[in-house]
């Protein structure tokens, strides 16, 4: 069965006022810790949020260009991002980059080249040693239909974590063709998580040391900005 959209589950969620909204599944000891909401984020191509003692602003852009009668798409777009708040000396600046090509024939597409996105960052004006890389998970043809998983890592200071996308809802078998969030590990430990569904989300694991903290809400702020190009709305062209 293929994975539905996240837009169509949400929607059908939202309908029955007795079911709570969509939430991502986490592992049980991650999914009790309370989570930072992104707040005063809102929709457009840039601003603000807090997120507890945690303070941004971002700018983001994408672009779509169809060739031979839309034969083929391709996706393109930017974010940028400055972080401030616990462990950070002034703020964390990001400069990061995602793109994506789909083929259409007929009634089938696929996409030869997968999102892939990633990040440079800077501090005083200095560029960081620091790595932050996300591909579109390549698991045969069935799984490239169904769903559009991802995974990365982000090395900074030292601090090494994987994410991992996450697709599956809170207590259903459903399972969203885009990501609803991203789960991090450090070492296979679940360090943090990002929930996408709505106002972004950031939780911390019990016992995370500061560094690690730190190293997972850059990673939430970098997906929380972004646009992913498989949600990427017509029309919308970059400032």
């Amino acid at each position: 069965m293929k994975a539905l959209p996240i837009a169509l589950i949400t929607t059908l969620l939202a309908a029955c006022a007795a079911i709570q909204p969509a939430r991502m599944a986490l592992p049980a000891p991650l999914a009790e810790e309370p989570a930072l909401v992104f707040e005063g984020m809102g929709f457009g191509q840039k601003g603000h949020f807090t997120a507890g003692p945690y303070v941004a602003s971002f700018t983001r852009s994408d672009t779509r260009l169809a060739l031979f009668d839309a034969l083929v798409e391709r996706r393109s777009g930017k974010t940028s991002f400055a972080l401030e708040g616990p462990g950070i000396d002034g703020a964390i600046e990001a400069e990061c980059r995602v793109g994506e090509r789909t083929i259409n024939i007929s009634v089938i597409s696929f996409t030869p080249k997968p999102m892939a996105y990633q990040c440079r960052f800077s501090h005083h004006g200095r560029a960081l040693p620091a790595r932050f890389e996300l591909q579109e998970e390549r698991r045969g043809l069935v799984g490239m239909l169904m769903r559009q998983g991802r995974r990365g890592q982000l090395a900074f200071d030292h601090v090494v974590i994987d994410m991992i996308s996450v697709h599956r809802l809170q207590g259903s078998g459903i399972e969203t063709g885009t990501p609803i969030g991203y789960l991090f590990e450090s070492e296979e430990a679940p360090v943090g998580s990002v929930e996408l569904n709505g106002k972004p989300a950031v939780r911390f694991a019990s016992g995370t040391d500061a560094p690690t903290r730190r190293a997972v809400m850059i990673a939430a702020t970098a997906l929380g900005v972004l646009w992913d190009p498989a949600e990427s709305a017509l029309g919308r062209e970059a400032e």
